[in-house]
């Protein structure tokens, strides 16, 4: 509103920072493997730290924005992301992988609750976008000194997996059936229909993840809201996500991990639907909570079917591989609510196709049953 720009051209930097995330995933990856987690993070910190710099000092026009965004945004969140937490769990945790990936997890669901309205109330305050990212940005220095202290693997401090002998940990494992024994090269992988159900359930989760996060305050706002109670519900349904990661977590270690990603689903079908129609701050908040807690479960079970499917080394290969292929469609979300708002003048259809996105998860997840091990 200050930059008086339009909401669909505006939206095209998140969309190429999506795009980003993706194309650099296939980097993140070779960094992980080649130099390990608490490097590739202070790399993408930095970037980050030198993006949100020229956003505060150097953004004028919206070429500026959706560049620096776009472009250096979007390749911090690749080295930065859920990736490299997950890699680390993955090589630290087994038996309790999922519940301790929802551990994890929920300290970004925690800093993106408190951010929203913090943040709106700081560029109140201020009277500048501005002051936000300068705020940001002195949590990235922080955070760079935290990323000093990660572990990449138990092995660099003489430590096992879960501090347990791994013959007798593979016993157990493979008598809960819980992990694969052999492991699955790329050519195998991409024969399996297990691996096109998870594109399809993950495309849907986060495509409407992105659209409401970048729409959801303007569909608020558009309807009566005021700006701090839009930002406070969404803060609410990033706090959601973060309650539910280690339940969800817990949830994934004791049950079929199908039938945890389908209930995740549907609380995320539900509560947007309610957020699309509803108009009692109240319900709001309610239903905001509830597509964030959903949303908070495929975060956690997502990766963990990669992990338990087709095991810790084929992880970081096929998040690679697949992030480039999937996150443009999901990219396409933002800027594409944005543009149906602009010719439409609601936000009707876009809520539409992201429930019909939802139901198609929906009947994935039934039918995502785990592969057959190769041989």
């Amino acid at each position: 509103e200050t930059m008086d720009w339009n909401r669909g051209t505006a939206s095209l930097a998140q969309t190429v920072a999506l795009i980003m995330l993706g194309l650099a995933y296939p980097l993140a990856g070779y960094l992980i493997h080649r130099f390990g987690v608490r490097q590739t993070v202070t790399i993408g910190l930095l970037a980050m730290l030198s993006g949100l710099l020229l956003l505060v000092l150097a953004v004028t026009a919206i070429w500026q924005f959706i560049l620096v965004w776009g472009i250096v945004m979007g390749l911090s969140f690749a080295l930065t992301g859920p990736l490299c937490s997950q890699s680390a769990m993955i090589s630290w945790f087994s038996i309790k992988r999922s519940t301790t990936i929802g551990i994890v997890m929920t300290g970004g669901a925690l800093g993106g609750a408190l951010a929203q309205p913090v943040l709106s109330g700081i560029m109140d305050q201020f009277d500048s976008w501005r002051a936000a990212w300068a705020i940001a940005a002195v949590m990235v220095v922080i955070s760079l000194v935290a990323a000093q202290f990660v572990i990449n693997h138990p092995q660099d401090i003489g430590q096992h997996p879960d501090n347990v002998d791994p013959s007798i940990e593979l016993d157990d494992v493979q008598t809960r059936g819980l992990r694969p024994r052999t492991d699955w090269t790329m050519k195998q992988i991409i024969r399996t229909p297990t691996l096109y159900m998870l594109m399809l359930v993950t495309v849907g989760y986060l495509g409407t993840f992105f659209f409401l996060l970048n729409h959801g305050v303007l569909h608020l706002t558009d309807n009566g809201l005021s700006g701090l109670e839009a930002a406070s519900i969404m803060g609410l349904a990033i706090l959601g996500s973060g309650l539910a990661r280690i339940p969800a977590g817990w949830l994934g270690d004791q049950f079929e991990l199908r039938w945890t990603l389908f209930g995740s689903i549907a609380l995320m079908a539900l509560g947007l639907s309610g957020f699309w129609l509803g108009h009692n701050i109240i319900l709001l908040s309610a239903m905001g909570m509830l597509f964030g807690a959903g949303y908070g479960g495929m975060l956690v079970l997502g990766p963990v079917v990669i992990g338990n499917y087709y095991g810790e080394r084929a992880f970081p290969i096929i998040n690679s591989v697949l992030a480039p292929v999937m996150l443009p469609f999901a990219a396409a979300a933002p800027a594409g609510a944005g543009y149906i708002f602009e010719a439409t003048g609601s936000y009707d259809l876009a809520f539409a196709g992201a429930v019909v996105l939802l139901l198609a998860g929906l009947i994935a997840a039934f039918f995502m049953k785990p592969p057959l091990a190769p041989g």
